[in-house]
């Protein structure tokens, strides 16, 4: 009986099995777009499964074995999806319209994808071909004036490989980092972001509370997402992209070049008569008088002033640089498996001889289908990085030395000591031949892997484990003859550190997505382990007064008495987290989540912490009431979300005492830090009001978010009791407020079958403040920074200066302030800083210093794309407004017999000057010279300009490609500001400038 069964059994299964491949057939088709031109690349696939293709060169696809009554599933970004039944058909033509509204767009979310028109929190994304912009280390600098709500700087200078200084949102922590969580394919990787941006499939970007507590205690400071290019079905397609950066130095503050600088000292010499003479300016003295020094060779400096031969140590040392960057990818795949290969080399040269960055990546991204029910998969990238890096000292001194004299003696040999006046300052080229050697190397793999299964409709189960693994050397060599040890302390100095990192990363999480009837509901349930380990050994010291230059920092040997150092860290963190989505006929949307994470680095009573959210959305042109809005609304949907996320600022350790030696290498140890078991993560709470809308069939888009956000458990020092051997101790004291308004806004203002022009815009408007510090205390004030309840975080504080005194005006502000106190014995004297008295109490004083907000008022982006047939003309612009920096270059007036920055100073006949006599030497001008470089921040750039020229496809489709793309970039070129020659973007600093590029490329698709 049961042979018969299993007989019977096994007819039947063959039955179906005959019946089902005669049901199949194969299908043709064209997709074109509106215009009809053909579409290459247009994913084809069989409604819910991995069965498809993507159209060829002509538009073209063919797909074979699909079911009689499958549905074809056709979709290109930027294009309204299509489902056609294949039922009764064997061929299909199909014409795509664009979606510029995007709606069904999927974007990265914590944990999983969404629809954009789904969403109910603040997500932003960055485009593909903004992406596709980016020539530098660094492709989140493709965000900059783009994203509403983040503020990003290339503050790190012009130096290979510089990095990005970015905030999202504004300040909130005072001691803790205010920089955004990067995650890249499901795993936290760091802001050092190594990776192409050709690899970059998408980068989106979290900004309410609501959509970043799913991360918990590192979600505070926004989130970042950045999902890698993966294979998909079709043809194979290879990718090459390459690019030259011609690079040149731009904003340049420059020193005082030859006659400019020897009438500095011929003022400099009159004013010194004039005070000796009742201020009575008689200008009488020479080049004669004030250049009276010899070099060491004994050329007279006033014979370099009569003959010109002047030395502008700048031109020296900098030049201009070529780098290059080159990048290969290999994606396609079957129904089965799906890969993407990519290999990049970048050679980034800087503006310095010997600053270089090298920088070697490789990625695979392998999916593979099992079968219906299992999918496995991995994720592997490797980066080595090596990266030379110049003496930041060299440029410094090349600002301040003077011009009047030779770089080389007469003998062809280096003038060590160019400056006659000041032989403390040594040359600029001592570094020139290796005396200073600095080297960072480091490599880095990345890797995952995951395990996928789909028991049943709707449930997505998944684990991934994830290997970050990181080495790093930096090396240090300075001769005894080296630019920084020249004149002291003469001797050579090596150092070599090494560390190693490695984390593990642990992530299951099972997704369930229910349709009943107008009723949508997805589950996430979640949980991720993590542990990092560090180990870090260093070794330096002198070696005496010998040179090795070959062996360089690679001798530790040499080193006479070395000085040894180890570390080693190990922290972990167990995470728990929660996520439901529900949507009613698409048009009420509503979503909570909740995390908990649990840390080792807390202590115990504190290890845990949780973050809830909640937020809704209402889809206002779905309702029945705008039905008569259809023609011309495609979307309006009003957002509100709130939600609690953390800061994880505490390192490990942090909460125990720690005892260290008390000088190095010995073996008496001593308590550096008071204990403190209470201490628990940073906490900002977030509310959010956000309206989306798109019209004329998204030819004009855009978004409004306005937020409020609490931050509190701030870490910040508290006094230590009075029986404690320490002053303070961290806790969590403090808090901070912050509120602002967030638009961005796209258009379409023109579109022909030849021609377009797209426009998008963005603007950020944001305000924070101090609301709570320590033990009642009303403000802290460190130098010329302030932290002062009711005033911005980030904030100088600094008296309000008006120029410098005139000759005479004091004498008449005296006869006015009869009361007046001096706060030093030259205030007052002609050429000298003015302070304003704000508060009128005829003395200066702490009182008499005011708050300025480092922060911007706001940040504003504009990009326009102008295409007309294969060209296309892109330009984008932005704009600071508002904040305060702390400009170095108006502090380049020395009295120590160094040269000036380019300045203009006061003079009899440039009393209006803000910029101090050069003569005046006394306490006064020094004193006040933090407040003189207190400056309005504002500047407008035109940040990048790009044409680019598509080559007919006719034409290149006869070599096997089927896309060639030329282009040439200006990249920060055009700065305007009240500053002369300098780029406000570089944050104040003068110790190195920023870089402009003149970008050629290409990029070819086989």
């Amino acid at each position: 009986m049961n042979h018969q069964i299993k007989r019977a059994s096994m007819a039947l299964l063959l039955s179906v099995f005959c019946f089902v491949a005669y049901a199949q057939k194969t299908i043709t088709g064209t997709v074109k777009d509106a215009s009809g031109e053909p579409m290459i690349g247009v994913s084809v696939i069989v409604d819910g499964t991995t069965i498809g293709g993507v159209t060829d060169f002509d538009g073209n696809f063919t797909i074979q074995n699909i079911p009689e009554k499958a549905v074809l599933k056709i979709s290109y970004i930027g294009f309204k999806e299509q489902k056609i039944a294949v039922a009764g058909k064997n061929s299909i033509n199909v014409t795509m319209q664009e979606d510029a509204a995007a709606l069904d767009e999927v974007v990265v979310v914590g944990y999983g994808t969404m629809k954009k028109k789904d969403l109910t929190g603040s997500v932003a994304s960055v485009k593909t071909e903004d992406l596709a912009k980016v020539a530098g280390a660094n492709a989140l600098s493709a965000m900059q004036a783009k994203v509403p709500g983040v503020d990003l700087q290339q503050s790190g200078g012009g130096e290979a490989g510089a990095g990005v200084s970015m905030t999202l949102r504004g300040n909130r922590s005072l001691l803790a980092g205010n920089g955004p969580l990067v995650i890249v394919d499901g795993v936290e990787y760091g802001s050092t972001l190594d990776i192409p941006a050709t690899d970059i499939e998408s980068m989106d970007i979290l900004k309410d509370a609501a959509s970043t507590a799913i991360y918990g205690t590192k979600g505070a400071n926004g989130v970042i997402l950045i999902t890698t290019k993966r294979g998909s079905a079709g043809k194979t397609k290879v990718n090459f992209n390459g690019y030259l950066s011609f690079n040149g130095a731009t904003g340049i503050v420059k020193p005082m070049y030859g006659d400019k600088e020897v009438q500095r000292l011929i003022d400099k010499k009159n004013y010194e008569t004039a005070a000796a003479n009742g201020w009575a300016f008689s200008n009488a003295a020479t080049a004669a008088d004030v250049l009276t020094f010899k070099l060491d060779d004994g050329t007279e400096t006033l014979s370099i002033y009569n003959d010109k031969s002047y030395t502008d140590w700048l031109d020296m040392i900098l030049d201009n640089s070529v780098s290059q960057n080159y990048e290969v990818s290999v994606q396609g795949g079957n129904e089965k498996t799906n890969f993407n290969v990519s290999m990049a080399a970048m050679d980034d040269k800087g503006l310095m001889k010997g600053d270089e960055f090298n920088r070697y990546t490789g990625r695979i991204n392998l999916d593979h289908n099992i079968n219906c029910i299992v999918k496995i998969g991995a994720s592997l990238s490797y980066a080595y990085k090596s990266n030379d890096k110049r003496n930041g000292g060299v440029y410094n001194q090349a600002q301040k030395m003077t011009t009047i004299t030779h770089a080389y003696l007469n003998d062809g040999s280096i003038n060590a000591t160019p400056n006659p006046w000041y032989a403390a300052h040594c040359s600029p080229l001592l570094d020139e031949d290796g005396a200073y050697q600095r080297n960072i190397e480091s490599s880095r793999f990345f890797g995952s892997g995951y395990l996928q299964l789909n028991p049943i409709k709707g449930l997505i189960v998944k684990s991934q484990f994830t290997l970050d693994r990181s080495t790093s050397r930096t090396g240090t060599y300075q001769d005894y003859h080296s630019q920084a040890r020249y004149q002291s302390p003469t001797t050579t100095y090596i150092a070599n550190d090494r560390s190693t990192g490695t984390k593990y990363v642990w992530q299951n999480t099972a997704n369930y997505n229910k349709t009943i009837a107008k009723h949508d509901i997805t589950f996430l349930l979640g949980h991720e382990m993590s542990q990092y380990v560090s180990e870090s050994s260093s070794i330096s010291g002198v070696a005496g007064s010998e040179s090795y230059k070959k062996s360089g920092f690679y001798d530790v040997s040499k080193i006479q008495s070395p000085l040894v150092s180890t570390g080693y860290t190990k922290s972990s963190m167990l995470s728990f987290f929660a996520r439901a989505n529900y949507s009613y006929d698409g048009k009420y949307l509503l979503q909570a989540s909740v995390r908990a994470d649990g840390s080792s680095v807390l202590a115990e009573g504190h290890k845990w912490g949780y973050f809830p959210s909640v937020s809704a959305g209402w889809r206002i042109s779905e309702e029945k009431f705008m039905q008569g809005t259809k023609s011309w609304l495609d979307n309006l949907k009003f957002r509100v979300s709130w939600g609690l996320s953390g800061n994880s600022a505490i390192s490990a350790y942090q909460t125990l005492a720690t005892i260290q030696s008390i000088v190095p290498n010995s073996t008496d140890k001593a308590p550096m830090t008071m204990a403190n078991p209470n201490l628990t993560w940073e906490k900002t709470a977030a509310l959010d009001f956000g309206l989306d809308f798109s019209f004329l069939n998204g030819r004009i888009y855009g978004g409004i978010d306005y937020y409020n956000s609490k931050t509190y458990d701030l870490l910040y020092y508290k006094t230590a009791p009075a029986s404690s051997v320490f002053t303070s101790t961290i806790s969590n004291v403090g808090k901070t407020k912050g509120h602002g308004l967030e638009i961005s806004l796209g258009a379409v203002p023109v579109k022909t079958k030849d021609f377009t022009w797209d426009l998008s815009a963005s603007a950020t408007f944001a305000r924070d403040e101090v609301s709570e510090l320590a033990d009642g205390i009303e403000q802290v004030v460190s130098g010329t920074s302030i932290l002062k309840l009711g005033e911005p975080v980030s904030a100088f504080y600094s008296y309000d200066m008006d120029g410098c005194w005139g000759i005479g005006e004091f004498d008449k502000y005296l006869a006015a302030h009869p009361n007046f106190e001096k706060p030093q014995a030259d205030y007052g004297d002609p050429g000298t800083p003015k302070v304003i008295d704000v508060n009128g109490d005829d003395k200066i004083d702490d009182s008499d210093k005011i708050i300025y907000n480092r922060s911007p008022k706001a940040i504003l982006g504009l990009n326009t794309t102008f295409t007309y047939k294969d060209f296309s003309l892109s330009v984008q612009t932005m704009a600071r407004l508002g904040g305060y920096l702390n400009y170095s270059g108006y502090g380049l007036y020395l009295y120590d017999n160094a040269n000036w920055g380019d300045l203009s100073y006061w003079t009899p006949e440039n009393q209006g000057a803000d910029i101090p006599s050069p003569g005046a030497t006394g306490a006064t001008p020094t004193f006040y010279k933090s407040a003189i470089q207190i400056q309005k921040a504002d500047y407008f750039k035109i940040k990048d300009i790009t044409l680019s020229y598509n080559l007919p496809k006719n034409l290149i489709k006869k070599v096997y490609m089927s896309n060639v793309r030329i282009y040439g970039s200006l990249k920060n070129y055009f700065t305007f500001s009240h500053f002369d020659n300098y780029d406000p973007e570089r944050g104040g600093s003068v110790n190195f400038p920023l870089m402009k590029q003149v970008v050629v490329g290409l990029n070819v698709t086989f």
